[in-house]
């Protein structure tokens, strides 16, 4: 079986990113219910159930604040995934795109989600950069669904999953340069685990996410396996390969940027462990995207993260030097 860490042994690659000034959040009126926060939890609950753990080893505001910004990321991953024309969908991107750009006025929206974010917001000075970033990545992928290279879905990583990220570590009452690489580089991987994670449901629906330099390399013949979706050798050496690239992505996090960030950033950066999980899952499945064990939930994961914010890290002992 091909190795993960011994690839991931043999260069690291990372995103630079520039130092958040930090600033006064905005005293204002509260205005989410606890019917709100309770329903920000159950959309978060239900629909990203591993991040819904990691926002569990948070303080209880920082958690609900990460509740307000995740549900606000599902109800946007539904409108792609829901709404059957690409019109539709503008229209209902453009309707969110204005519902945040008001939680930065004195007449927020008024929806449970946006009343959360917006609580956040007022608490926390949450910045609208990541906020909006979430709503113009999803509506720009929706436009132009293929990504060409690795580094198309790495920044699309960094832009569309490390968005939820950084709010969280805004919460925890973190700007730091380093917990910002942190957490672009875990949306990095993110992304690359999701694009995987989702091939045997996007080939069944004949396409798939993966950029398609890896495809080329490894002459994966995409129409084939649309039309009988199954794990070739070409498909699992490209995984193996994509895999791979989110790994190191990971070990770089956990060695270079978690010691030198703060470590009130830990709860937020947590979000690494699913990911890294999920990627050792597909190592023992060897690199088989198809193995019904790996659309599964794993019953390790919330032991994983206990472990994980009781040491600091999510290196296991066994693999420190």
């Amino acid at each position: 079986m091909r190795s993960l860490r011994r690839q991931t042994a043999q260069a690291f690659a990372f995103a630079s990113g520039r130092y958040l000034s930090s600033g006064q959040p905005h005293v204002s009126r509260f205005v989410a219910s606890p019917s709100d926060i309770e329903y920000c939890r159950q959309l978060v609950l239900k629909n990203d159930y591993d991040n819904y753990l990691v926002s569990l080893f948070s303080p209880k505001q920082a958690r609900e604040a990460v509740w307000g910004v995740r549900a606000l990321n599902v109800e946007l991953v539904r409108v792609g995934d829901k709404t059957t024309s690409q019109a539709a969908a503008q229209m209902r991107y453009k309707y969110w795109d204005t519902a945040v750009r008001s939680l930065y006025s004195s007449n927020p929206t008024q929806t449970p989600v946006t009343r959360v974010v917006y609580d956040a917001i007022q608490r926390f000075g949450i910045s609208k950069t990541w906020l909006r970033r979430l709503v113009s990545e999803r509506e720009r992928t929706l436009a132009q669904p293929k990504f060409a290279t690795v580094a198309d879905v790495e920044k699309y990583g960094e832009r569309a999953y490390a968005c939820l990220i950084h709010p969280h570590l805004e919460a925890l009452g973190v700007r730091d340069m380093h917990a910002d690489n942190a957490a672009r580089a875990i949306g990095i991987a993110t992304a690359i685990m999701n694009f995987t994670r989702s091939l045997p449901l996007l080939l069944g629906q004949g396409r798939s996410d993966l950029p398609l330099d890896i495809v080329e390399r490894h002459k994966v013949d995409i129409d084939t396996l649309c039309r009988d979706p199954q794990p070739t050798p070409a498909l699992r050496e490209a995984v193996y390969e994509f895999a791979t690239i989110g790994y190191t992505r990971l070990c770089g996090v956990a060695e270079i940027y978690v010691p030198s960030a703060p470590k009130a950033a830990f709860p937020a950066l947590l979000a690494a462990v699913p990911v890294k999980e999920w990627f050792e899952r597909l190592e023992r499945a060897d690199f088989n995207v198809f193995d019904r064990t790996l659309q599964r939930r794993s019953l390790r994961v919330i032991w994983r993260l206990w472990v994980a914010s009781r040491r600091g890290t999510w290196i296991e002992s066994s693999n420190r030097n």
